[in-house]
């Protein structure tokens, strides 16, 4: 019997050490080298946002396995050499690389110093292979191929809105907000969503407490939570828009 009650203690201990927290809604720091944010939501088991330095002259492999998780990765600073598909291309700063399971990226820094990039990694039980194959390959976007459109409180980029394996939405812009303006009045919606400020200053209500979010910064917003973000600096801040469902 003792040994039953310790098997049965060990299986536990073992599957809550191994279980995915809830991700907090926070503004979380830049980290050159490892974690940004990680854990799980309402939608994705598993999602980690890690940050990346890669040195001159250095080359970085990404790799998901067929079973594994979506890529999707940001360029902080380059620019950089990314190899996908066949097909490589050099990306600067704002680009965007989304990989799908069994696919390989490569970064190479053709600099002499340091070029930064986010990775998220995301996985879902509600997974769909065939799903996320027939929206299309893995790709990349170049900054400067991005269309911009202006409106009264600065611009928006809109990058894509389209189904993955792992999710039913995948959708990704890049607003571009004036000095002394709101994104829009504290709103909800059912999508969880990450902001990462690429360029700027601003301070964001998540719930009823204002947080300050600086370049480098990100924030991750629960489903339903009140939110919006003003642009508190003195000249237009940039920022990704991240939502899923």
């Amino acid at each position: 019997m003792k040994s039953l009650i310790g098997l049965f203690v060990f299986i536990t201990c073992f599957q809550v050490s191994f279980s995915q927290s809830l991700v907090e809604t926070a503004v979380y720091d830049w980290n050159p080298s490892g974690t940004i944010l990680n854990g799980s939501g309402a939608v994705l088991s598993s999602q980690q946002l890690s940050g990346h330095t890669i040195r001159g002259g250095k080359r970085r492999v990404f790799q998901s396995a067929s079973n594994g998780p979506e890529l999707f990765f940001i360029i902080k600073y380059g620019p950089v050499d990314v190899m996908l598909n066949g097909a490589t291309r050099r990306l600067d700063k704002g680009s965007v690389v989304f990989v799908l399971p069994g696919d390989e990226v490569a970064f190479r820094n053709p600099r002499k110093d340091d070029v930064e990039i986010y990775e998220m990694r995301m996985t879902a039980s509600d997974r769909d292979e065939s799903r996320g194959k027939n929206a299309g390959p893995s790709f990349m976007m170049d900054w400067f191929d991005m269309t911009f459109r202006a409106h009264e409180r600065g611009g928006v980029r809109q990058l894509f809105d389209r189904k993955t394996v792992t999710m039913q939405r995948f959708d990704i812009h890049i607003t571009q907000l004036n000095p002394g303006l709101s994104s829009h009045p504290p709103h909800t919606h059912q999508n969880e969503e990450i902001i990462l400020m690429i360029d700027g200053e601003g301070e964001m209500i998540l719930g009823s407490k204002p947080h300050r979010i600086v370049t480098g910064q990100t924030a991750w917003v629960a489903s339903m939570l009140p939110h919006n973000i003003t642009n508190i600096g003195k000249r237009p801040a940039l920022y990704f828009a991240i939502q899923w469902n």
